[in-house]
C-alpha cells in the first residue's frame, strides 16, 4: 500500500503484465468485479487513552465501503478527496479489523447512464464518476477501471 488492484495482482504473481501484447483485453474482467482489503492491527497504549483517535484515508479508489471492528464507518465516492474518522467509540487495543469494500466503477457507472439517459453513449458513462477519467481509456493509454487505495491511510 498505496496501490490499486491491478498493482496488487501483479505483485502477487495472479495476473501477466498487462501492458504485453494483448493483455489488456484478457485483463477487463478485473473492472466487472468487486475487489476488498482487509487488515488486523492493534493500538498501542499511548494512542489508547486519547480523547479523540481518528482514521485517516488520503485515496480510496472510488467507490468504498469502509468497515472497522464490523461497523461501517465510511462510504466512500469520490477518488480526489480525502477522508478522516473519528473511530474513538469503536476502536479496540487489540485485533482492530479493517475491512474496505470497492465495488466495481464500471458497474456502477454503467448502471447510473442506463437510469439517467434514454441511450447509452459508447464510452462516456465515466462522466458519471468522480475518478481519474483515463482509466477508461484514452486513445494513448489502455483501458484498466481499477480501484484500490491509492494514498496513504493512518
Amino acid at each position: 500500500m498505496p496501490g490499486t488492484v491491478h498493482t496488487d495482482l501483479l505483485a502477487n504473481k495472479l495476473i501477466p503484465d498487462p501492458y504485453f501484447r494483448d493483455n489488456e483485453s484478457k485483463l477487463q474482467w478485473i473492472d466487472k468485479a468487486d475487489w476488498e482489503y482487509k487488515t488486523v492491527f492493534n493500538v498501542d497504549d499511548q494512542t489508547f487513552i486519547k480523547k479523540n483517535i481518528e482514521l485517516v484515508f488520503d485515496g480510496l479508489d472510488t467507490y468504498a465501503d469502509v468497515f472497522l471492528n464490523g461497523k461501517l464507518i465510511l462510504q466512500g465516492e469520490n477518488m480526489f478527496r480525502g477522508y478522516t474518522i473519528d473511530v474513538k467509540p469503536i476502536i479496540k487495543k487489540t485485533n482492530n479489523v479493517l475491512l474496505i469494500r470497492f465495488a466495481s466503477a464500471q458497474n456502477k457507472v454503467d448502471s447510473i447512464a442506463k437510469s439517467k439517459l434514454p441511450l447509452i453513449l459508447p464510452d462516456n458513462n465515466r462522466v458519471y464518476v468522480r475518478k481519474a477519467q483515463f482509466q477508461f481509456g484514452w486513445d494513448w493509454g489502455p483501458k484498466f477501471v481499477g480501484c484500490g487505495i491509492w494514498k496513504k491511510v493512518y
